[in-house]
């Protein structure tokens, strides 16, 4: 009897020293009722914040494939135009020197003299623009207080 009145002395002092474990289980079913009906709540904010963050990022990725295919484009017409440049920049292809005809036979004829060929005119240069004159600068007495200057150059100044 002493061994069972022992156990049971433990088990009050165990449930006097630790109360939540019990407080807890009985008030357990009102907050599940509460929690469920804020569960709902949050749940659907979090598919609607999923189903915008969805669209925002099929906005974002539509934008991406076409500011590439922007790019391409921009890519192929500047592709073109340097070929264009490249094309301007080569020297203009010489047609080819056709072989002159084998001339017939000529009896007694003298050779023709050599033609005299005149040398390149030189490439002309534009001639530099000349700079304008300079301006002379005046020369006598200068104001400074604004009053008026009556020197004649005959008179010097006092």
């Amino acid at each position: 009897m002493a061994v069972v009145l022992a156990l049971a002395g433990a088990g009050a002092g165990y449930v006097w020293l630790n109360p939540g474990l019990f407080i807890q289980s009985a008030g357990r079913e009102a907050a599940d009722a509460e929690t469920s009906a804020n569960d709902k709540a949050v749940m659907t904010d979090l598919l609607a914040a999923q189903q915008k963050t969805a669209d925002d990022v099929a906005a974002i990725e539509k934008a991406v494939a076409d500011q590439q295919e922007q790019l391409k484009a921009i890519v192929s017409q500047l592709a073109d135009l340097s070929s264009k440049i490249d094309a301007l920049k080569s020297p203009a292809p010489q047609p080819p020197i056709a072989p002159s005809p084998a001339p017939g036979p000529v009896a007694s004829m003298p050779p023709a003299p050599a033609p005299v060929v005149a040398p390149a005119p030189a490439a002309r240069t534009a001639p530099r623009p000349k700079k304008p004159p300079r301006v002379a600068t005046p020369s006598g007495p200068i104001s400074v207080g604004g009053a008026p200057l009556n020197v004649t150059p005959g008179t010097t100044a006092r």
